[in-house]
């Protein structure tokens, strides 16, 4: 039976990343996997399941690692490289070295390592999936093949989970969070607890604080990238809340006079539609021009008004929209618009 760390989510997307290490432990074979998604923009974990029993302890330090370590374990190069998976054996020395592999791997006795980047057809990555064996048990390439050639299929059923099912309604009041330089949360307002309350589900009561982990690690590597140069730009991170709602973080630094960094600042609230219309153009395959129309549908206007403010004609706008609707199943605007306000309540 599959284990859910404390990064777990929205519903919808748990039954696909167990069926995807499922069908891994049929294909392949592993002792342990893990399976992650992102928000694409971000690559900040926002679900998290594992083939056995993980405490919070090691999720949480799963998600330091993914997002803040400099070391190989950053799946955002391998997102972008040719097959998206890579083969890893820790040797004893090489283990003592790497963070990843001392804090993850070696207490479980895993020596070998085959990471991979969900990743679909337009190159946008929608999680990750680790799985170890240990002794004498590498991966070989041809594990590696099998992997490689399913990942388009698991990218495009895992971003229409992330992004399908109606959305509760949310109150317009954002929030500020206070957090230390290791995800801890120091200080915020009834508000801001309610809005973490809101990123729980049932099954996993610790989910806000794996997401507050995994955003200030990649807050704290952003601006150490950045040193001099300039301040950073905030990190931002969307995902579905525990009944389905919208819901944004950002985070940046927190400077204090004269200058020396003090913790975390995060805004949370509700995200609004120029912030998840992109995500859904992706999980949709949706172009930019056709996301253009969306958004004039979504503003109410006419195919005319549409044609206007497009500088194309109205012919163009009705295809594009004939080709919207075959990508999101809908047979007309009515029903387009429907089914965009499910997402946008």
């Amino acid at each position: 039976m599959t284990g859910r760390g404390p990064c777990a989510a929205q519903a919808g997307m748990e039954p696909v990343l167990e069926q995807a290490l499922a069908w891994l432990a049929r294909s392949v074979g592993y002792d342990a996997a893990r399976a992650l998604a992102y928000d694409p923009a971000a690559m900040i974990a926002v679900s998290f399941v594992a083939n056995d029993r993980l405490d919070w302890d090691a999720a949480v330090s799963a998600c330091w690692n993914k997002q803040a370590e400099a070391d190989a374990s950053h799946f955002r190069a391998l997102a972008r490289s040719k097959s998206h998976v890579e083969l890893v054996t820790a040797e004893p020395r090489q283990g003592r070295q790497n963070p990843y592999w001392q804090n993850l791997l070696l207490p479980g006795f895993w020596r070998h390592e085959m990471r991979a980047a969900v990743v679909d057809d337009h190159g946008y990555c929608w999680g990750s999936i680790t799985a170890f064996r240990n002794g004498q048990r590498p991966f070989r390439e041809r594990d590696a093949a099998t992997l490689g050639r399913k990942l388009h299929q698991i990218a495009a059923q895992l971003s229409r989970a992330m992004v399908d099912g109606p959305v509760a309604s949310l109150p317009a009041n954002a929030a500020s969070l206070w957090l230390s330089d290791d995800g801890e949360l120091l200080s915020t307002t009834p508000t801001g607890r309610d809005w973490l309350a809101r990123l729980q589900t049932p099954e996993m009561p610790q989910r806000a604080q794996a997401i507050l982990a995994a955003l200030t690690a990649r807050v704290t590597a952003a601006a150490a990238r950045s040193g001099q140069a300039g301040s950073p730009r905030p990190v931002s991170v969307r995902l579905r809340g525990g009944q389905g709602q919208w819901i944004v973080l950002h985070g940046e630094r927190v400077i204090a006079l004269p200058g020396v960094a003090h913790g975390i600042s995060v805004v949370i609230g509700p995200a609004g539609t120029a912030c998840v219309l992109p995500l859904l153009a992706a999980a949709y395959r949706l172009t930019g021009r056709e996301r253009e129309v969306v958004s004039g549908v979504l503003a109410g206007l006419s195919t005319r008004q549409i044609s206007a403010r497009l500088h194309i004609t109205t012919y163009t706008v009705q295809d594009h929209l004939k080709a919207i609707f075959t990508k999101l199943g809908v047979t007309s605007r009515g029903e387009l618009a429907h089914h965009l306000a499910f997402q946008f309540n």
